[in-house]
């Protein structure tokens, strides 16, 4: 009864298979279409797909012939939906535990549930067979997608799902907290560091009387409000595990706090909230269908993944996350050791997002420095075991299953064998050499030793794994260290020698944080102090313009007590500007334009071979120039002692490791240790604080209990009302600080008022403005040059409503601004009816505006940034005195058509943004910007640091202005001051404290300005045309 249908499938399997270049499926072998199970007989398959639900369901979709639209998914590939095994995708669902919990009725995680039967259905979007995934094609970033060849990669065996009205059931029973009002109280109470006898004082409010009296029912003290958070579904549960460290007197026992880790993976891979964001097979991305140039990005489409594919299972990616920090701001204060755990089956956007609870907290290492063994040697060996015992500990569950596998439910609905294997170490330096067993003056991932690493050169041999762990087994029975010493090893017995699919120097990955911007440029930094001195080195800090999202250093930068991630990366975006000075050789500043052109590079979210290509000639071009740092002769520094100052840079040589890390692996930006430092904030810190310091670690555990729960109760809500439920606690941010953002990083003294300035603040409700029609003449064909073409937006009600002419001439810094106005106005008007402006004429003006931005064609996959374009004049005092300078920002404009690339585009520094009077507002009734401009960019390949530069235009002895249409404006942008030039006042007052004759165009402003112009200078030549001088 199947045999014609089975057929017919086949033949398209094989179609299929054709397409891939994979070998066909051999219909003779009796084998069924469905799972590429085999049969002796053909009855035998006709049984099994009658039987088996996965089969069944597929087979009737072969049957009916329907192909059923698929959901739409992020991550989709832009191919027709032509397989025969489509289907529409089911609604929406809440999955609901059912293993016992205080809650009646429902389970713990989902992977709790019994096998499925016969009547569940698959879901069309559960693996790529399902869902047409085994064809090949572009998706909507124009990125070629070729499938894992096997089929059955990532298949799943079942699906399961619960309806919406056992959800209801869940929240009915969950009493008090069932209530949106309810739990947000809750939430509120729980996260916001209320003590007990707060929330009972809370909770006896007049606004929570209301609510009795109106029938609703409130907790009556904070003891009852905790009773039922504890009732709540809570993750993974918790466990003491006592674990000895040191030897003889110094052997004492320590207690490690964990769950278990393959419960805690089973959560990750199960919850629904990821199933739009999920992958169970790898895939390998190509700029066209040619498959000439690999493009990397998520950890799906890296080589690791592709090399250690199960062609039966489905590969969980465990991407671990260890750091040790301190409890309190005391850097000599107590310290706790969290580890983290999440799976790259998730998208790295995910990922990133603290509130997506996509990296779950697995375990505090017991934290002990032994400081009473007064040998050195003795006192790392205690603390090495310590670590490996505990991690030994957590990680045992893993042995047989990364081997044998286990069945677990997906996000999706399915059923699946998966794999969980370690994939990628997300951890400093320091803890790398800790997890690899490797010293110090090595590196944790070849065979590279003290002598040479800081050379360049071709990096020596990877680790073999397996040799590592004959010798440190070798040394347990011998005690004999010449095999360790030889391969840079310590004694220590690795958690990892039970796992031999695991190559921990492989696992370790790329740190832009602790390698890049806490790393090399803070060698950088001491080396552009020690050629410009500390005064001029500050002086230009402070002298530097300001520009929205870049951080002013007013004090200077030696003044900065604790340097963190944003200190460290806003320094960076500033250095090359800094250091054009006729003192600074020119090969040192190749050498730190190559290090932030390597940076730049390696902060891509999608990154080509190509781009890949590129990092290795920046790095190859920094171990070019490094000679000028060393000591003096031949117009060298002198500031690096010796040829092999460079050894002493372990950092320096790690970058070396970068590309292939980004082939194995995919991007750094999925595996920053960015990631656990905002953790320790919700899961040491704060805990840490609502203890009472006494024995804290267990106050912290429970802490963390009520917690999670609160996060999953909120999530069962969303799923149930649809929308967002709840407050949210953390907020959603790009990774601009780490954990030490309770500190600013400002140096004594300084307030830092002009950072902080939110660029949404009250007076501009910017969320509720309106939107600027762009100048569509921008337009590109497909073929063209991309020019960035932002929709730009404004807030509804002006700043200031009324602003007289004059008042604008000089409070905002526009002497010209009526007489820049009237030609903008005739160009626009007849000749016979020519404006009339005078000085008392009063205009509504904006403080702010916006430019968002569009993707990026050749880089789609980078986030789109927001321009805020800020014209604020000076606030002043009664006493008339300025207590805080105007702020004035540049942005690009487009000047000249004929040309291409920067050419095209003139730097402008707006100074106001306003609209006509009523009386006028038939001339033009949107929106204008007060510019002024500046002249046409050039570029000094000789002096080393390419960057662009330009010069203010003048008119007599004024700045020349120009009034254009807000959504003229196409890019803000940083000019700074060249350094080389001499020192002249402006002839009219600017936001500038001094100023000079060259600007430099800084194209590491930010990441979208880098790309953009690394783009032009690729792509784009500027082309002989005529000047735009007499239209300003």
């Amino acid at each position: 009864m199947y045999a014609q249908a089975i057929r017919r499938a086949a033949a398209r399997a094989s179609h299929l298979e054709e397409a891939n270049g994979t070998e066909p499926s051999d219909v003779s072998r009796v084998t069924c279409p469905y799972c590429g199970s085999e049969f002796g007989l053909e009855g035998d398959r006709n049984q099994h797909v009658s039987l088996y639900a996965l089969c069944h369901a597929r087979h009737e979709c072969a049957v009916k012939g329907k192909v059923g639209q698929k959901r739409k998914r992020e991550y989709k590939v832009d191919s027709p939906a032509t397989d025969v095994m489509d289907r529409p995708a089911p609604a929406k669902h809440a999955r609901i535990d059912e293993t016992a919990l205080p809650i009646a009725g429902l389970s713990r995680h989902p992977n709790a549930l019994p096998y499925p039967g016969p009547d569940h259905t698959p879901d069309s979007n559960s693996n790529p067979v399902l869902a047409g995934g085994a064809v090949n094609g572009y998706t909507k970033d124009g990125v070629f997608v070729e499938r894992f060849p096997v089929r059955t990669a990532g298949m799943a065996m079942s699906t399961r799902q619960t309806g919406k009205e056992d959800l209801r059931t869940y929240l009915d029973a969950c009493g008090k907290l069932g209530d949106r009002d309810l739990f947000e109280t809750a939430e509120v109470m729980m996260t916001t560091g209320l003590t007990g006898r707060g929330r009972t004082r809370q909770l006896k409010a007049p606004a929570y009387r209301e609510w009795r009296r109106k029938g609703k029912e409130v907790w009556g003290t904070s003891d009852a409000l905790v009773r039922d958070v504890d009732q709540l579904p809570k993750g993974p549960d918790w466990m003491e595990v006592n674990v000895p460290g040191g030897k003889g007197r110094y052997r004492r026992p320590h207690t490690l706090y964990m769950r278990d880790v393959l419960e805690v993976t089973r959560e990750l891979i199960g919850a629904r909230r990821f199933r739009r964001c999920m992958r169970y097979a790898p895939e390998r991305h190509w700029t066209s269908k040619s498959r000439k140039c690999c493009v990397y990005d998520e950890m799906w489409s890296g080589d690791w993944w592709w090399q250690v594919q199960n062609k039966n299972g489905t590969v969980v990616p465990l991407i671990i996350a260890s750091d040790e920090t301190t409890l309190t701001n005391n850097p000599r204060g107590d310290k706790a050791h969290p580890i983290y755990l999440s799976i790259g089956n998730i998208s790295k956007a995910v990922r990133r997002k603290p509130t997506k609870r996509s990296m779950i907290i697995i375990g505090y290492l017991p934290v002990d420095s032994f400081d009473d063994v007064p040998d050195d040697s003795s006192r790392q060996q205690y603390r090495a075991d310590l670590l490996h015992r505990s991690l030994d500990e957590i990680f045992k569950p893993l042995k047989k299953v990364s081997s044998e596998g286990v069945l677990a439910w997906c996000a999706d609905g399915c059923l699946r064998h998966i794999y969980p294997l370690i994939a990628a170490w997300v951890a400093d330096y320091p803890e790398q050499n800790d997890i690899a067993c490797t010293t110090q003056n090595g590196c944790p991932k070849c065979m590279q030793r003290w002598h040479g690493r800081g050379c360049g050169g071709p990096t020596a041999p990877l680790r073999n794994q397996e040799e590592a762990r004959q010798a440190l087994r070798g040394y347990r029975l011998t005690e004999d260290v010449g095999m360790l010493q030889r391969l840079g090893l310590k004694p220590v017995a690795p958690f990892w020698d039970g796992f031999p699919e695991l190559d921990v120097g492989r696992a370790l990955v790329p740190d832009l944080l602790h390698q890049l911007y806490k790393g090399m440029f803070e060698h950088i930094r001491d080396w552009v102090e020690d050629l410009l001195g500390t005064v001029e080195f500050n002086r230009r800090f402070v002298v530097m313009p300001a520009a929205q999202g870049l951080r002013h250093f007013n004090k200077g930068v030696t003044r900065v007590k604790i340097w963190a991630g944003r200190e460290s990366r806003d320094m960076m975006r500033q250095f090359l500007p800094i250091i054009v000075d006729a003192k600074a050789p020119p090969d040192f500043v190749r050498l730190v334009r190559a290090l932030l052109d390597f940076s730049y590079l390696a902060h891509g979210a999608q990154l080509t071979e190509v781009e890949l290509s590129r990092m290795d000639e920046a790095l190859a071009a920094f171990h070019k120039y490094k000679d000028v740092l060393v000591n003096k002769k031949d117009k060298r520094l002198g500031i690096v002692v010796g040829d092999g100052g460079f050894d002493r840079i372990p950092k320096l040589h790690v970058l070396g490791h970068y590309t292939n890390d980004i082939r194995e692996l995919g991007t750094p930006d999925g595996y920053s240790t960015e990631t656990p430092e905002h953790l320790h904030i919700l899961y040491v810190k704060i805990p840490w604080r609502m203890s009472n310091r006494r024995n804290p670690l267990p106050q912290m555990v429970q802490y963390v209990r009520r917690l999670e729960a609160l996060e999953i109760q909120r999530v069962y809500l969303e799923e149930y009302y649809g929308g967002p439920v709840g407050i949210q606690d953390i907020r959603e941010f790009d990774f601009d600080d780490d954990e030490d953002g309770q500190d600013t990083g400002q140096a004594e003294g300084e307030d830092g008022s002009e950072d902080e300035e939110d660029p949404y603040d009250s007076e501009d409700e910017l969320e509720d403005g309106v939107e600027i029609p762009t100048d569509r003449s921008e337009v590109p064909a497909a073929s063209e040059i991309y020019y960035p073409r932002p929709m730009t937006s404004i807030a509804r009600r002006p700043t200031v409503p009324n602003v007289a002419a004059r008042v604008i001439a000089s409070s905002y810094g526009a002497p010209e601004f009526i007489r820049s106005l009237q030609r903008f106005l005739s160009a626009t008007t007849s000749p016979s009816e020519p404006p009339l402006l005078v000085p008392s004429h009063r205009f509504p003006v904006w403080h702010k505006a916006v430019l968002g931005h569009y993707p990026l064609p050749f880089a789609p996959s980078q986030p789109c940034p927001r321009d805020v374009i800020r014209a604020h004049p000076p606030t002043r005092d009664a006493a008339g005195r300025v207590s805080k300078a105007g702020v004035f920002d540049t942005v690009l404009f487009a000047a000249d058509r004929s040309c291409s690339g920067l050419k095209r585009f003139r730097a402008g520094r707006v100074r106001v943004i306003f609209a006509l009077p009523q009386d006028f507002a038939h001339l033009y009734d949107g929106p204008l910007v007060y510019l002024d401009v500046f002249e046409s960019f050039t570029t000094n390949n000789s002096s080393g640091h390419s960057l662009f530069s330009t010069t203010p235009m003048y008119y007599g002895a004024s700045y020349a202005s120009l009034v254009l249409p807000l959504g003229c404006l196409k890019l803000a942008c940083h000019l700074a001051p060249d350094f080389s030039s001499p020192f002249t006042r402006p002839p009219v007052s600017s936001c500038l404290a001094l100023t000079n004759t060259r600007h430099l165009l800084n194209e590491f402003y930010n990441y979208f300005t880098f790309l953009l112009l690394s783009y032009w200078r690729v792509v784009g030549s500027g082309r002989t045309g005529g000047s735009s001088t007499a239209s300003l």
